[in-house]
């Protein structure tokens, strides 16, 4: 769809991309004045909306953290997944003072991941179903991921190119794709 949106040059809207690698806002640079211009009480009136804040991406990492560590999916988890835990709270920070969007565990992308490494038997009868034995457990996919998330910066000359519904597309397959296995699913389709 891409190919064809630039090879008919359909005037559909694109992705919007920065001509430059720099902040998006001129008048700051890199890392952001926690205080800035602002009064010294606005400190200490932020301190109830950060808490709110804070309960909030504890609440969606650990909802995310429950939904793929469910029994069904048979993991073992080693001292990684605590190390996973430790970086997400670091780059909090780091996105923090560097006035960036917060990375958090993203449910959708941690299932559509787990439903990605899952381990099936192989069928040898004819109509045989084949047997969850286990998800593979790894770490280099995500590494990848992220990598070729940091390494996107250095194609925006290609990115530019990309229709919005190509990408609503995408997000949107994810999105229902993930679905698949969830109980609240199930639930639903036996309700109706």
């Amino acid at each position: 769809m891409v190919l064809l949106d630039f090879v008919v040059g359909i005037p559909s809207p694109k992705l919007h991309v920065p001509h430059a690698f720099k902040p998006t806002r001129d008048d700051r640079g890199w890392f952001i004045n926690p205080i800035g211009p602002n009064p010294w009480w606005t400190v200490l009136a932020a301190l109830v909306p950060a808490l709110l804040c804070t309960i909030l991406i504890f609440m969606d990492q650990q909802i995310s953290a429950v939904i793929v560590n469910r029994k069904e999916h048979k993991l073992k988890k080693g001292c990684g997944y605590h190390l996973d835990l430790f970086m997400v709270a670091v780059m909090l920070g780091v996105c923090s003072v560097m006035g960036l969007p917060w990375f958090v565990a993203a449910t959708v992308l941690s299932i559509t991941h787990v439903n990605s490494l899952k381990v099936e038997s192989d069928c040898s009868a004819p109509g045989e179903q084949p047997k969850f034995l286990g998800i593979r457990e790894q770490r280099v996919t995500g590494l990848l991921i992220f990598a070729l998330m940091g390494c996107s910066v250095f194609f925006t000359s290609v990115l530019k190119f990309i229709p919005m519904p190509v990408l609503y597309g995408v997000f949107l397959y994810m999105g229902v794709s993930s679905l698949r296995g969830i109980q609240v699913r199930t639930l639903l389709q036996q309700f109706l």
